[in-house]
């Protein structure tokens, strides 16, 4: 591997490679992990190493009965004990002698009977809350538990630590620092979109489901989730600039916000791209942590780290506060743009590639687990390269060499696919839960009104809409569906195309990337001369976006994705979920969501003539069938609804964290120090140097 990478530094730099070159390889710090063999199985991590564990218990099953035992009295909460009392049940022999009797004495009891009149005989055998709210519960969980260490299976690991509040999960730290983080007034300001959606939405599921999970164990417990951000003093018009805000629909979920500092230790007043905000991360996780503690009382159980700022300061702070770490990528740059490894000095000055890279290198090989939307994220397919398997070997021509970057058949890989909030996005036809004067006022703002906000007016408002909605930055190619439009006459003569992106008017906008799209955007309606059948909308607001794909689907339209690459695609869920026939980029995370031909369709994005030809086919289609639009349509909410809701998200994230947590406690002192370790050097002697410059 290393003379392939010498190779493309050869080609790049015009000389061999110093011999002082640097090469950084992790793979050796992959002994303490057991290896997947079948690539089929990467992704499903979790799985892997519940079979690897049970294994081990079928090898030493007193050992494991052991750890286990252990595992399970170490937990507290608020320094009392759960489930069992070290005091009185002393080793794991005994405690499985106890456990026996206690399960004879509950089977004898109504099992509708509440856990708090059962409490006295528990404790007088060692036996403390969390096992259950009724006498039933109770007894189901101690009998998982003896099954377990009776005949040890993956399945039933799985069900009894997922069970059991073990650890209890109350308090979450959900980390991301970049772009605009707030519930209103933010969507399409540069740096800001999906992610900010993904996450709001993760913390209305997981405190409803942390709710009712904790209720189950008969504790009186509330948890607590905390999205940390970045405070903006100059907030232009937004609650970036207020220290702390609760997020709509929960009842303990907040937006806490911590500025980032100057070398002088002032705040920073203004908005700072995710591309340059390398210099301020150390100092912001210092700052975070004193706050998070404050605010929580004492240290989170999970941090959950988001994009490549988010999770390096997620693994800042696991490390200050030894707190079981989640790494999400949500969007890995390194695939997004093309040859950005080799071609680095080009676009440092713009985009900073060598920071990113050394900080997602850090925060995947130093997380617990990471989460995935898609497989193809983690490893591609047969025509595209995984966003995780980039990192597996690569070279920054005269700065540093990957031979090793993040081992993919270690068990730390979960695909988990995000959901949609089906309160606000649901089918259209479903009349009786939309709002009325809603629905008539975002009719007239999209079709006809007259607005200095809006460009470009509808000469035949009945035709059919073509309707998107994303960041205007190149990426998400908004620009390559304009020309694909203009340059169809048989799309132009159907159809009308809608779209909503960041801002209609150029002096509004700070980004200079989105800046170059609007420009961009304005010269292709002159150029095929589109007045009268497109319109252009700002941004919207995330609790009008629902209503504003089941209106575009009244009117029998369809949503067009046309990103050159999309990680994974809300927006596409949201659009299908609202009864819209929908297109996505097949290069990413469409290609799981979406049946071609079935369920929505799948489009190559890279040329526009492309995007129109398969449109066209579909519009085709429709109306030589009839039926053809409902019939894709239902395809695509029975799609949504079957694979994507945010409670499965949910019950997999809370399982995942308890279980990745027990293989942290079963695995204590093993070489992962070793792993650590070097990984702090990198960051010390590499990433924090560069960084430190770049401030």
């Amino acid at each position: 591997m290393g003379q392939y990478l010498d190779l493309k530094d050869h080609f790049i730099i015009r000389e061999k490679p110093l011999k002082t070159h640097l090469k950084i390889d992790m793979q050796p710090f992959y002994d303490y992990y057991p290896s997947i063999r079948d690539t089929k199985a990467i992704g499903h991590g979790v799985r892997f190493l519940n079979r690897y564990l049970c294994s081990r218990n079928f090898q030493d099953p007193d050992a494991w009965n052991a750890k286990l035992f252990e595992f399970i009295k170490l937990h507290k909460y608020n320094d009392r004990q759960l489930l069992v009392n070290g005091s009185q049940i002393s080793d794991h022999n005994s405690f499985l002698e106890a456990l026996a009797n206690m399960i004879d004495r509950i089977r004898e009891i109504d099992p509708d009977q509440d856990h708090s009149e059962i409490a006295g005989i528990m404790a007088g055998a060692g036996f403390e809350p969390g096992w259950g709210n009724t006498a039933g519960r109770t007894l189901e969980t101690m009998e998982m538990l003896l099954d377990f260490t009776n005949e040890p299976t993956n399945t039933k690991l799985e069900n009894f630590i997922s069970r059991i509040p073990m650890p209890l999960i109350s308090r979450i730290a959900i980390i991301s620092p970049h772009g605009w983080f707030a519930q209103e007034n933010v969507l399409g300001r540069p740096d800001t979109g999906g992610q900010v959606i993904y996450i709001l939405d993760q913390v209305r599921a997981l405190e409803r489901h942390l709710q009712q999970e904790i209720a189950l164990t008969g504790l009186n417990v509330k948890p607590q989730i905390i999205v940390l951000t970045r405070q903006i003093p100059d907030s232009a018009g937004t609650t970036c600039g207020i220290r702390k805000e609760q997020i709509f629909g929960t009842d303990n979920g907040w937006i806490l916000r911590v500025p980032f500092r100057d070398r002088d230790g002032h705040p920073v007043e203004h908005w700072i791209s995710r591309f340059h905000v390398w210099p301020f991360l150390e100092t912001f996780a210092e700052d975070a942590a004193i706050e998070l503690l404050s605010e929580f009382g004492k240290r989170p159980d999970l941090i959950i780290g988001n994009y490549s700022d988010g999770n390096l300061v997620a693994t800042l702070l696991s490390d200050k506060l030894n707190v079981i770490q989640c790494t999400i990528a949500h969007a890995l740059e390194k695939t997004k743009y093309l040859f950005s490894d080799l071609y680095w000095k080009d676009l440092e000055a713009d985009y900073n590639f060598s920071l990113q890279f050394a900080a997602d290198l850090l925060s995947m090989n130093k997380s617990d687990f990471i989460i995935a939307s898609t497989h193809q994220e983690i490893i591609g397919t047969e025509d595209t390269m995984g966003q995780y398997e980039s990192y597996q070997h690569f070279s920054l021509p005269g700065l540093f060499q990957i031979t090793g970057g993040i081992n993919l058949y270690a068990p730390k890989f979960n695909v988990i696919p995000p959901g949609v909030d089906e309160e606000i996005y649901f089918p259209f036809h479903q009349q009786e839960k939309r709002i009325r004067n809603q629905s008539a006022a975002w009719e007239n703002r999209i079709f006809t009104d007259q607005n200095p906000d809006i460009f470009g007016d509808l000469a035949d408002p009945a035709k059919r809409p073509i309707f998107t909605m994303a960041r205007f930055d190149r990426i998400k190619n908004i620009t390559g569906l304009i020309e694909a439009f203009g340059g169809s006459e048989k799309l132009r003569q159907q159809c009308n195309l809608i779209f909503a992106a960041g801002t209609t008017h150029l002096e509004d906008s700070k980004d200079a990337e989105e800046r170059a799209e609007i420009e961009k955007a304005y010269r292709l309606i002159e150029e095929y001369d589109l007045h009268g059948s497109i319109r252009w909308l700002p941004s919207i607001n995330k609790l009008d976006t629902g209503e504003v794909y089941r209106l575009i689907a009244d009117r029998r339209g369809i949503f067009v994705q046309p990103a050159l690459f999309e990680a994974f695609g809300l927006t596409i869920l949201e659009a299908m979920l609202s009864g819209l026939p929908t297109f996505g980029p097949r290069f990413g995370g469409p290609l799981e969501i979406i049946e071609d031909g079935i369920s929505g369709f799948l489009l190559n994005t890279s040329k526009p003539v492309m995007i129109a030809e398969r449109l066209e086919d579909f519009m085709a289609e429709v109306e030589n069938n009839a039926d053809y639009w409902d019939k894709i349509s239902a395809a695509g909410v029975k799609r949504v609804q079957e694979f994507f809701t945010w409670k499965l998200y949910s019950q997999n994230l809370v399982r995942l964290t308890k279980l990745y947590g027990f293989w942290r406690f079963a695995f204590t002192g093993n070489p992962k120090t070793k792993m650590d370790r070097y990984c702090d050097l990198i960051y010390n002697f590499l990433f924090k140097e560069r960084a430190e410059r770049l401030g």
